[in-house]
């Protein structure tokens, strides 16, 4: 029997959904013409069912399915617009036409009681028309409404995929009849190897991230493939309970803004539906709110529009709150503000606001209006309390960055009962910040509510891995000439020693080196010609982080120098151009230089669009702070990085050109994301990768601190501290009271040290407690004390009237000594970050327990060398304790390593393989020489002989197991000797070992042939 679509997986889809409470019928048999698309029997049935009043009125009925039916045919004139407004109606939000002339609302599905709906699976489906009829091969039903239509090919022809079907979908059903899919909540193509659902209109493609898979966060995607992974993404998203949320509260339409735009349909990703369904959960339980940790550029933007919407749509938020719930986003610059509202009033948002400042923010909150308001986290400062409601729903986009401190304290406090959701890529956990502390629900598990990793995303395709290239910019220093023409400066300006000291200081600064205009010229030149070389070609564009905004404008004036020099051109012969998007003050202490990089926010978006589109020439744009992060450009191939960066920062600049892309023009898809990197990646790129993770110690340290007892302990100490100053008005702010207090504490006595002291201690309680209630009676007071512990603070106005003065110079002479500057590839720091790569690095990085900061300081030049750092540094602790054989083998090992080139991507994960053997290498010996485990020492010590010797041992015979050593130290010694390298791609050398081998053999007894040679063999040559 051969294997057939019908057979195979077009059966496995009718029988999972029997499974799933679907009823199943064949085509031919449900009651409907060849030409209808809703079955009119069944909905006249559920209409009158979830409608009573329309039991006694016909006519009435008649109207409702005669306006459905008109929607459905209006379909030929545009199927997005027709499938939107038939969404609206199956939502229950359109009010149909009476026979009385009156405007009523009817329900067409029952969102709320699943079993009050007829679910029907029909294989086979003919439609017919005035084109050739069609059959769908499997179609869902919903009380007479198709609302998925999925598209079968056998999985057994080469030829044949899902794109296959997709294409069918797209190219034919849909276009000759649109009529059907007038009701689709969304289409599934399959052969049974790969599964992917779309919103209609979705062109097919085999890369294509708009025909997105689906499964479940809680999935290994390396490990739940093929059928496997084609059958649980069926199972979990062709059930009732999943299609009629996506089509109540998550399908959304982008209208088109302009001519060039066409209007679209979209839905959410498996992970935006689990993440959106969470929040709702969590909401109606009460709940605090959650952390929700996806990968950068997995659409977490999106993930807010969906979880706001079915907020907003569902009765029982109303009925548990007693009114409509206001949805708070929360975003830390005005820009991604700006690209959320766009996001948001395309898709269709109901009741949303954007406030212009802080006082309409403030006003519009003590309203107690219900919907959405978008703002920035800058706007609630100094707003006080607003609201009690605890129906306020607060969604954080970028949680890791200024969502925690005053900003974060200024919004809790302002509406104290919300409950807050943070959305982020880059969750930090350090010693100062918590992402899991200031967003993680305790009852969820390791406080994530929701967890999308990079491995995930990279295999469902919803972002691309990212190529990390090095380069090396090296330079040479005349040390000696520097320090003689230092003292020249010196004598000549009269300079003391002190004063020596700190121009020098100031000057050894990494600004000095990156900004020195040969480094700037050689870098810039590199940049032109490797976006040149791999990125024009593809029609995609660059992005540069440069140190400060003196660099930006340095290197995009060397990038259009170099650009222009060459002759860069457009397609059509237009010279490519440069972009410059940093923070510039409108005031009149900003540099004149800066001036003309003053962008108005109108300004800026269409810099943005420019970039965006690509026949446009803007080709590079250069930034320092702005657009490193939270900047979504698909278009974006590469990263020019030449600014230091670290944690996640780090993390999301790298992932900046993860986005998948397809040039409009040439119907190339985007493989990968680069980033070029010349600063050398800061030390923690493992930690940055692997990401933070919330220790079970930690845990504990949630609750230890008793707040109450804590703030009364400030009020001790203020009270202790204003002693000092008995008798002064802390409310006068006049200079004479600021003169009694220094009289107070005078310089160099003991009630200056005891304030000094006093204070600082009073302020990191203070920062810690900061709004607790006990606090605000005493909050003049302690602000009085700072004031003063400001005024006493040192400022040396001579050492800083001296850069002023002698800086340029200084800095001059340095770049007059810095000569032969040269920028190199460095193959061995190009690290590969597909899903491979970055599991590696992870299970490397939670080995090692790799820390943020090397144990001298100082950066790391790359993520090869942090790890040969990190291990060796366990090495020589353990080689510090005494002479050790098995240390002394992985330090040896170390070494072999650290000399290997790595050259292209295969290397480069052989490479992390390696590492991360000889990293649980060294743990086991950590934990073998506190057991005191002498046997598994020895392994250790050589484990090219551990494994011989197991080998051995389980193919010899019992009496001569005595002798097992006496042989694997033959094998040894005879493979050292025969072997070189090279030797298994060369016949003569494969044969003379494996004539060597079976002489040791046949010199023991032992068999020449069979299993014991066979895989001493097998295991010489992958290891000898």
């Amino acid at each position: 029997m051969a294997w057939t679509e019908s057979s195979t997986i077009q059966r496995s889809l009718l029988e999972w959904a029997e499974e799933a409470g679907w009823d199943r019928l064949h085509g031919d048999e449900l009651p409907r013409d060849d030409h209808d698309v809703v079955i009119e029997g069944w909905a006249r049935e559920s209409l009158v069912a979830l409608n009573p009043e329309l039991g006694d009125d016909p006519e009435s009925t008649d109207l409702v399915l005669h306006e459905i039916n008109q929607a459905v045919l209006d379909a030929h004139n545009g199927l997005v617009s027709a499938n939107e407004r038939l969404t609206v109606m199956l939502r229950g939000d359109h009010a149909f036409t009476t026979i009385n002339g009156e405007h009523v609302p009817r329900r067409l599905i029952d969102f709320v009681v699943l079993e009050n709906n007829r679910f029907t699976v029909a294989d086979e489906v003919r439609i017919a028309g005035s084109v050739k009829p069609r059959r769908f091969d499997v179609v869902y039903y919903v009380n007479g409404f198709p609302l998925v239509v999925a598209e079968t090919k056998t999985p057994v022809k080469q030829q044949v995929s899902w794109v296959s079907a997709a294409k069918d979908i797209y190219d034919v059903y849909e276009d000759e009849y649109p009529n059907f899919f007038a009701t689709n909540v969304f289409n599934i193509a399959t052969e049974g190897l790969e599964f992917r659902m779309a919103p209609i209109r979705a062109v097919p493609d085999p890369d294509s991230e708009i025909w997105a898979p689906w499964g479940s966060t809680e999935d290994d995607p390396k490990v739940i493939t093929g059928p496997a992974r084609v059958e649980r993404s069926a199972r979990l998203l062709l059930r009732p309970e999943v299609i009629l949320p996506i089509l109540k509260d998550l399908v959304m339409f982008r209208h088109a803004r302009d001519a060039s735009e066409t209007d679209i349909k979209f839905l959410p990703r498996y992970p935006q539906f689990e993440a959106a369904l969470a929040i709702h959960d969590k909401v109606l339980a009460d709940g605090r709110g959650g952390l929700i940790w996806h990968h950068q550029g997995s659409g977490k933007t999106e993930l807010m529009a969906f979880a706001a919407a079915r907020l907003l749509r569902d009765d029982a938020v109303v009925e548990k709150f007693g009114s409509s719930p206001t949805v708070i986003v929360i975003a830390d610059r005005k820009d991604l503000v700006r690209q959320t509202a766009e996001m948001f009033e395309t898709a269709g948002m109901p009741r949303l606001t954007v406030p212009r400042n802080r006082r309409e923010l403030h006003e519009l909150l003590r309203s107690g209006d219900p919907g959405i308001v978008i703002t920035t986290v800058h706007k609630f400062a100094e707003a006080g309390h607003l609201n009690d409601r605890s129906n306020i729903i607060v969604l954080v986009d970028e949680a890791h960055r200024s969502q925690e401190g005053k900003f974060g304290d200024a919004w809790r406090a302002a509406v104290p009962n919300a409950k807050f959701f943070g959305a982020t890529g880059t969750a930090i956990q350090d010693k100062d910040r918590s992402t899991f502390k200031l967003f993680g629900d305790p009852s969820d598990p390791d406080f994530v509510m929701s967890r999308y990793t990079p491995e995930q995303s990279i295999a469902d395709g919803f972002t691309k891995p990212v190529i990390v290239e090095g380069r090396s910019v090296g330079f040479s220093l005349d040390k000696e000439a520097l320090d003689e023409a230092f003292d020249e400066l010196a004598e000549i300006e009269n300079l003391d020693e002190e004063e020596k000291v700190y121009l020098s200081g100031k000057a050894s600064h990494i600004e000095t080196i990156l900004s020195n205009p040969d480094r700037v010229a050689a870098v810039c030149a590199d940049i032109v010609d490797h976006f040149l070389a791999y990125v024009a070609p593809l029609g995609q564009k660059a992005q540069v982080v440069a140190y400060n905004q003196k660099l930006v404008i340095a290197y995009a004036r060397a990038i259009e120098e170099e650009l222009e020099r060459r002759g860069a051109v457009m397609f059509d012969g237009r010279l490519r151009e440069v972009g410059v998007v940093m923070h510039v003050a409108d005031s009149k202490d900003t540099p004149k230089e800066h001036q003309q990089y003053l962008l108005t926010p109108e300004q800026e978006e269409a810099l943005k669009r420019r970039f965006k589109k690509v026949d446009d020439p803007m080709s590079f744009v250069v930034v320092t702070a702005k657009w490193m992060t939270g900047f979504n450009a698909p278009i974006e191939g590469v990263l020019y990085l030449d600014k230091p960066a670290k944690e996640a920062n780090l993390f999301q600049t790298i992932t900046r050109p993860n986005r998948p892309w397809k040039n409009p023009v040439t119907g190339q898809r985007k493989d990968y994301g680069r980033v070029v990197d010349y600063i050398g990646l800061a030390k923690a790129i493992g930690t940055a990768i692997a990401g933070p993770k919330l220790s079970v110690d930690d845990e504990g340290e949630l609750n230890v601190i008793d707040a109450s007892k804590l703030a009364g302990k400030f009020v001790a100490d203020l009270t202790k501290l204003l002693h000092l100053f008995a008798g002064i008005d802390t409310v006068d702010s006049s200079f004479d009271s600021l003169a009694i207090a220094h009289e107070r504490i005078p310089d160099g006595g003991t009630q200056r040290t005891e304030f000094v002291e006093g204070y600082v201690a009073l302020q990191t309680v203070w920062e810690f407690l900061d709004p607790h209630p006990m606090l605000l009676p005493f909050k003049q007071q302690y602000f009085w004390l700072a004031k003063v512990y400001e005024s006493i603070r040192p400022k040396d106005v001579s050492k800083a009237f001296l850069w002023a003065r002698l800086g340029a110079k200084t800095t001059e002479l340095i770049h007059g000594h810095m000569n032969a500057v040269v920028v190199k590839s460095m193959a061995s720091r190009t690290v590969t970050l597909n899903a491979a790569g970055l599991a590696l690095v992870k299970r490397i990085a939670e080995q090692l327990r790799l820390s943020n900061t090397s144990p001298d300081g100082q950066e790391r030049t790359d993520v090869y060398q942090q790890v040969l750092d990190s291990i060796e540094a366990r090495l020589h602790r353990r080689l510090a304790e005494g002479e050790s054989r098995v240390y002394k083998s992985l330090a040896e090992r170390i070494e072999k390593l650290r000399t290997r080139a790595v050259e292209n991507v295969e290397d480069s994960l052989a490479f992390l393989e390696e590492a991360l053997r000889i990293a649980q290498d060294v743990v086991a010996a950590d934990r073998a020489a506190e057991a005191g485990d002498e046997e598994e020492l020895e392994r250790l010590a050589d484990p090219k002989r551990g494994v011989l010797t197991q080998i051995v041992e389980e193919n010899t015979p019992q009496g001569l197991h005595q002798i097992v050593p006496e042989i694997v130290d033959r094998i040894d010694a005879i493979v050292g000797e025969v072997a070189y390298t090279g030797w298994t791609s060369s016949d003569s050398g494969d044969k003379s070992v494996r004539r060597e081998l079976r002489a040791v053999l046949k010199n023991y007894g032992l068999p020449i042939k069979g299993d014991l040679f066979d895989r001493i063999y097998r295991y010489v040559r992958e290891n000898y």
